[in-house]
């Protein structure tokens, strides 16, 4: 089971201390994560306490002792607020993205790729297909940031990577997909499995969310699927 906790913290913009609904330990037992790493229950049903607004300025954070170089007058401000002025149908959804705000004014990239990611996950769940995508759009250009960002280590680069494959085939991008990473291989046996399900599925103009446990259980299965999609298409 999920556990929580209440506990107060004094908001690093505003200097009100308020309190907080703070998670304590969850686990993963219901079932593998999405293709985009979102994890199965019980912990995917804590997304709620994943983040915090303080209720006098709005700043959001995990923790809104958190620093930051956003003001007071930033986040009173229409942009801010109106999330630029997406309507989005979760308010859980408009709280990641403008997580995802202060991060990119921080700088802070890689909490920037979560925040949106989350809120693309938020989406999903209010059946907001649109603001997922659009989600999903910022959360690839992030991706492709962070990957120039971490030259030196190989596993950051190719999670990125793949985790990329799921957002564009969840956009819709099926030809791109099929083009950039029709001859991609990653050496890791895991890694080649879960884009040779995604070729499959892009073939098949699929945008659904699919999980690890979806995927076929040998490589020689989905080779044979997809010479299957191959055929049909010619």
């Amino acid at each position: 089971m999920s556990t929580h906790y209440p506990q107060e913290v004094r908001c690093s913009v505003c200097g009100t201390v308020s309190k907080f609904m703070v998670l304590g330990s969850t686990n993963t037992f219901g079932g593998t994560p999405d293709l985009d790493l979102r994890p199965p229950e019980m912990e995917r049903s804590t997304m709620p306490l994943w983040i915090h607004r303080c209720p006098h300025c709005g700043y959001v954070s995990g923790d809104v002792d958190d620093q930051t170089t956003v003001t007071v007058e930033y986040l009173a401000s229409e942009e801010y607020r109106s999330c630029g002025g997406i309507e989005f149908r979760s308010g859980l959804a408009m709280a990641f993205y403008q997580y995802y705000m202060i991060n990119v004014i921080d700088g802070n990239a890689k909490d920037a790729f979560h925040a949106v990611l989350h809120a693309a996950w938020a989406c999903d769940d209010e059946e907001d297909c649109e603001n997922a995508v659009r989600c999903r759009r910022i959360a690839m250009e992030l991706a492709d940031r962070l990957i120039e960002e971490n030259r030196d280590d190989e596993e950051v680069r190719a999670t990125l990577s793949l985790m990329k494959t799921d957002f564009m085939r969840r956009a819709g991008m099926f030809d791109e997909v099929l083009a950039r990473y029709g001859g991609v291989k990653y050496g890791n046996d895991l890694m080649d499995r879960i884009l040779a399900f995604q070729l499959i599925l892009a073939e098949k103009k699929d945008d659904k969310c699919y999980r690890f446990s979806d995927m076929p259980e040998e490589q020689g299965e989905i080779d044979q699927t997809n010479e299957q999609e191959r055929l049909k298409n010619e």
